[in-house]
């Protein structure tokens, strides 16, 4: 059939219009007379075989929650649901199919629920490469199965896997990157990384300015608990997208002082429109996270890196500022991380400055599901605090204590479905 080839063989791959296919899908279904027929077209839609019997049955709940338009929810009939799809087996759906429905539960605003269908999907990939129908598993296979068993802690099967990639035809610098993220979430501190294959001066240079240097690392959350003294005692201070001038550099609460400033793409694309010699010119280093943002300044600028990405390794997601700095930060062992004005989405407000003026207000529920997956987010950053490798302030430290569990139901209290049902 067409639908089965090249008609959506492109779109298949984009995770965005995957969420919008089964949200339509989810929501015709809840005045059709038979939803889990829609569910089979979507499925065959996607790409995905036809779903399994226990799966049909927890859409019809699903679907029967959204239809009923509660003016509460029922915790009953949301724990019904996370246990029903805690109980399936991780190889009923392939790998994509359980964060699709990870990310459509966080679209109707169910976040126990999400992370109870992305917990398959990482019980699902960690065995990827064991597929007992696949005679050679391919080496995105074995990446993203070392990752997902990072994620569950199991260090012996990470390491084989890195082993396998070692005999596979993934590059030598990916294989130097799979094996320095083991070794951070394992515990084993890594040795000072020396840069791309050893030979790149930017990462050098950037290395010897953090290296053994105690950083205070400041989110963009306003606050008004008076810290910024404190910030400002530390050897280096790392911000995110400053443009210039006084917004970002409040002396009470977030300290004068920017060492090291980070980019994402549009806020790059902001500064490279402007003055942006002069902003440089006010700190030591800017850090773009991707590619296209470095590519918007002179590839002579010497003020300017790009930091190395990790995103080749994530479950179908990338990382956003917060945590892709902290990674690129640890590469360069300094003595001390700590965290100040981060609470990861709990609070959607940004200084002023942070965002161009006029912007609209991020939709975080869209970004956690086409972007950042705020889940995985989480469980890096708890892990690097769980080893010590950063801390924070008193806000930071509440957030991390929270545990996964009770950070989603935060997150949930915040952007999702708490009271008021958003099905």
């Amino acid at each position: 059939m067409l639908i089965d080839g090249w008609l959506y063989s492109r779109k298949r791959k984009q995770r965005w219009w995957r969420f919008l296919q089964l949200q339509e899908f989810y929501q015709s279904a809840q005045s059709a007379a038979e939803p889990e027929k829609l569910l089979e077209r979507c499925f065959r839609k996607l790409g995905y075989p036809a779903p399994e019997q226990e799966l049909v049955f927890i859409w019809r709940q699903w679907v029967a929650l959204g239809a009923a338009r509660k003016p509460v929810l029922s915790p009953d009939d949301i724990t019904s649901l996370e246990s029903s799809v805690q109980a399936l087996s991780c190889h009923s759906m392939p790998f994509l199919a359980w964060l699709d429905l990870c990310r459509l539960a966080i679209g109707v605003g169910l976040y126990g629920l999400a992370q109870r269908f992305r917990q398959q999907a990482i019980l699902c990939g960690a065995s990827i490469a064991d597929d007992a129908g696949a005679k050679v598993p391919t080496t995105a296979a074995l990446a993203c199965g070392m990752c997902c068993c990072l994620e569950l802690q199991d260090y012996v099967r990470a390491e084989e896997l890195i082993v396998r990639l070692e005999h596979s035809d993934l590059s030598r610098e990916k294989l130097r990157q799979a094996r320095w993220l083991f070794d951070l979430l394992s515990g084993k501190r890594p040795s000072r990384a020396i840069g791309r294959s050893g030979s790149d001066e930017l990462d050098q240079a950037f290395g010897d300015y953090v290296f053994g240097r105690e950083l205070a690392l400041v989110g963009p959350v306003p606050v008004t608990v008076a810290q910024g003294p404190e910030i400002d005692g530390f050897d280096r201070v790392v911000k995110f997208s400053y443009q210039g001038g006084d917004k970002g550099r409040d002396s009470e609460t977030q300290g004068k002082r920017i060492d090291i400033s980070y980019y994402n793409n549009t806020q790059a694309e902001r500064l490279a429109d402007g003055p942006y010699a002069e902003v440089l010119a006010q700190m030591d280093w800017g850090v773009c996270i991707n590619r296209k943002g470095r590519s918007r300044f002179p590839s002579d600028e010497r003020r300017i890196r790009q930091l190395e990405s990790l995103q080749w390794l994530l479950p179908d997601t990338h990382l956003n500022a917060g945590p892709n700095a902290m990674l690129d930060l640890l590469r360069f062992n300094p003595s001390y991380i700590k965290v100040f004005n981060t609470d990861l989405m709990l609070s959607a407000g940004r200084y002023a400055g942070y965002r161009a003026p006029g912007a609209k207000p991020i939709q975080y529920t869209r970004s956690f599901i086409k972007t950042h997956d705020p889940i995985l987010q989480y469980k890096v950053i708890n892990r690097l605090w769980e080893l010590g490798y950063i801390r924070g302030d008193d806000r930071f430290e509440d957030v991390m204590e929270m545990g996964l569990d009770g950070y989603l139901k935060s997150l949930q209290r915040v952007h999702g479905a708490d009271e008021q049902a958003l099905l």
